[in-house]
């Protein structure tokens, strides 16, 4: 057993999520994210029922690259929608593999329908056990990544 699979997503998953609604503009997400200082800000339905999530990387290129106006385009025109999820019981090591195997940062954790955490690549760096066979793993893997090519 290794610290990634004795340890539950329920233990280290932030739980301040920060939320916007499908409707807000582009803008009012961006503003948001800098207030609070995040990448990501999670776009809710009603009974916090997850519909997307949009990065900050989406603005800029689905966005601004675009010359889309920040104060009309909405939210829910640029986010990805309904993002692979997780949930509180997933083992930190299940959480890698899924971040490994599809390339995501952050996954969403839902619990019984609903919204209730959100977990990233820095979150799960603690309970990383690196050892020769990962790092050779990680290296491989980035190596036949189309997107670092």
């Amino acid at each position: 057993m290794t610290l990634a699979t004795e340890t539950k997503i329920s233990q280290i998953m932030q739980t301040n999520l920060v939320t916007v609604n499908p409707k807000d503009s582009v803008y009012e997400a961006a503003k948001l994210m800098d207030e609070e200082n995040v990448g990501t800000v999670l776009v809710v339905g009603e009974q916090k029922r997850l519909l997307g999530l949009v990065t900050d990387r989406q603005i800029v290129t689905r966005a601004i690259a675009h010359k889309r106006d920040l104060s009309t385009t909405t939210v829910d025109e640029i986010m990805t929608r309904w993002p692979m999820t997780i949930f509180p019981e997933t083992t930190c090591k299940e959480a890698l593999d899924i971040i490994g195997d599809y390339g995501y940062r952050r996954l969403p954790v839902e619990k019984d329908g609903k919204l209730v955490g959100i977990i990233s690549i820095s979150d799960l760096a603690p309970v990383v056990e690196f050892d020769d066979e990962c790092i050779e793993d990680m290296v491989k893997e980035l190596s036949n990544d189309t997107r670092y090519k």
